[in-house]
């Protein structure tokens, strides 16, 4: 069986993780592990930019180690850095997607400083960060609307009830990084991990993240540019956020198309 099928792929990420564990004291995981280990999700990391070009050099000896190449290095999405392996024996994409920031609602939900003081060590031997954390996020993320209601797909799709009730206090620390509105995250997380939900509550964090988006106009037009040209312009940002990380059916005209506007790094070749 290859370790590339969905499902039987966390052999093949756990050697990445602990290299870049060791390689990067700036990396981390921030969410979905599990997805990308017995599924067909990528890898969430976090990382400062000046890490990046040595977290690159180890996606790529990784992917030549365990014959998933070639790989693509993409720089369309904001606030990161996405490496992507395109193995033949495989239908999907190997991505790992590397964030110095995450944007919700318009604002910075994160920056990477807000991370370092919320990882930990995984049981696995890789750095991540702690449930209740991912959790907070998530919840943000994943399980609210813009009016406020939850998101019951999300909430479960994505566990979110379940990191917040194994790790409350990682959830409180986690809601520092929304300042003012921080009283207000902490009590949308305990409701939701009690069960129920706060609406009054994450109306107030959401009234924050736009209140912070008027005050930064350049991050929510870098936000709309992506969403309005990237999809269409970048071969790969269709791929990955348009086709679920479905590799083409012509693998190397798709492969000529994104080497036109990215590098790919071949049996230790460049094409560009």
């Amino acid at each position: 069986m290859s370790y590339t099928a969905p499902g039987t792929r966390t052999e093949l990420w756990l050697p990445l993780l602990h290299t870049l564990t060791a390689a990067c004291p700036g990396w981390l995981l921030w969410k979905n592990a599990e997805s990308a280990f017995t599924g067909v999700g990528d890898i969430d990391a976090a990382a400062p930019v000046g890490e990046w070009p040595v977290v690159e050099r180890c996606f790529r000896e990784w992917a030549e180690e365990h014959g998933v190449g070639p790989v693509i290095v993409c720089h369309h999405i904001p606030g990161g850095l996405n490496l992507v392996a395109v193995p033949s024996d495989s239908a999907t994409l190997l991505e790992m997607g590397v964030k110095n920031d995450k944007i919700w609602r318009g604002s910075p939900l994160f920056e990477y400083e807000d991370l370092r003081p919320l990882a930990g060590m995984d049981p696995r031997g890789f750095r991540r960060l702690r449930p209740g954390a991912e959790g907070l996020f998530k919840l943000m993320l994943n399980g609210s609307r813009w009016n406020g209601r939850p998101n019951d797909e999300g909430l479960r799709a994505k566990h979110v009830v379940n990191l917040l009730r194994q790790d409350p206090e990682g959830a409180r620390l986690a809601a520092k990084t929304f300042g003012p509105a921080a009283r207000a995250a902490v009590a949308a997380a305990e409701s939701a991990a009690a069960g129920d939900w706060n609406r009054g509550a994450m109306l107030a964090v959401t009234a924050w993240a736009l209140l912070r988006t008027l005050r930064r106009p350049t991050v929510l037009a870098q936000r709309l540019k992506f969403r309005l040209l990237a999809k269409q312009r970048c071969p790969v940002v269709a791929a990955l956020l348009g086709d679920e990380r479905r590799i083409p059916a012509d693998r190397e005209a798709w492969l000529r198309r994104v080497a036109a506007t990215h590098v790919v790094y071949s049996n230790k070749t460049v094409q560009t």
